[in-house]
């Protein structure tokens, strides 16, 4: 059996409308999820404070609600454990956006 040119250009036009239909139909169906606006939304926001006996003093003795761990290479954060709260961990980023990385063995600071 040999196939001629207009058989392959078919087979091909073929193929991607099957991918085509099948993304629309899993789509339509709820199998395919967006993301939304709520989902990157910031909860709360950060800054980074430099080590020294100036900041010690504008710190505050309660410590925050949240605790950080490092999954993967990336810093990921979450609200300590309580009742009333669903414990869900959400990955650190930067201002642009960039994950933070992390590591179990930092090297001592260069000075």
């Amino acid at each position: 059996m040999t196939f001629t040119e207009r058989d392959m250009k078919v087979a091909i036009v073929a193929a991607i409308s099957a991918f085509v239909v099948a993304v629309v139909l899993l789509d339509f169906k709820g199998y395919i999820k967006h993301s939304s606006v709520e989902d990157s939304g910031v909860i709360a926001e950060f800054k980074l404070m430099a080590m020294g006996p100036e900041n010690m003093k504008r710190l505050s003795t309660k410590t925050a609600n949240k605790e950080a761990f490092c999954a993967d290479g990336y810093l990921l954060m979450r609200p300590q454990k309580s009742e009333t709260t669903k414990v869900v961990a959400g990955l650190l980023v930067d201002a642009k956006n960039r994950p933070v990385v992390c590591s179990t063995s930092l090297p001592a600071p260069k000075g």
